[in-house]
């Protein structure tokens, strides 16, 4: 009976194994702040295995207040990213960003890929981005606050 027992365990171990989900990897943004939705874009760079630089910029996600949206659907822990985002309440002064410069389109939906992320712009308007230290993690969520 103990026998029957070990197996069936060993047995329910195994299909569990094979049949598990993978383990996402990803970049998630969360609106904490009080300023009520958010819009936000990022920028990020690599390099591939033999040091060959890639790079994109891609935005805008709508996030509400106490909501939280997946920005990068990818193992994360060799990229550089950076972020702007702003509050519908008063886009001007209720901002997130910084001292990096890359290229995003301040009216459209966008997604641009290579030397179109960098300055000066060929498409698109330079922004201030906020780098964001995600300690080489696969996966981070990084929250916006007041």
């Amino acid at each position: 009976m103990a026998l029957k027992i070990a197996v069936a365990i060993a047995a329910s171990a195994v299909a569990i194994f094979l049949w598990a989900t993978p383990a996402s990897a990803d970049f998630t943004v969360c609106n904490s702040s009080s300023y009520g939705k958010v819009h936000v874009a990022y920028a990020a760079t690599w390099h591939d295995s033999q040091g060959t630089a890639y790079g994109q910029s891609q935005g805008w996600w709508v996030i509400d207040t106490d909501d939280c949206r997946i920005i990068l659907t990818d193992d994360i822990s060799s990229y550089t990213i950076y972020i702007y985002a702003f509050a519908d309440a008063d886009p001007t002064h209720k901002l997130w960003g910084g001292g990096d410069n890359y290229c995003l389109d301040p009216v459209n939906t966008f997604l641009y890929h290579g030397n179109d992320i960098d300055t000066p712009c060929s498409n698109g308007k330079e922004f201030g981005m906020k780098y964001i230290d995600t300690d080489q993690d696969e996966t981070y969520t990084y929250y916006l606050r007041d």
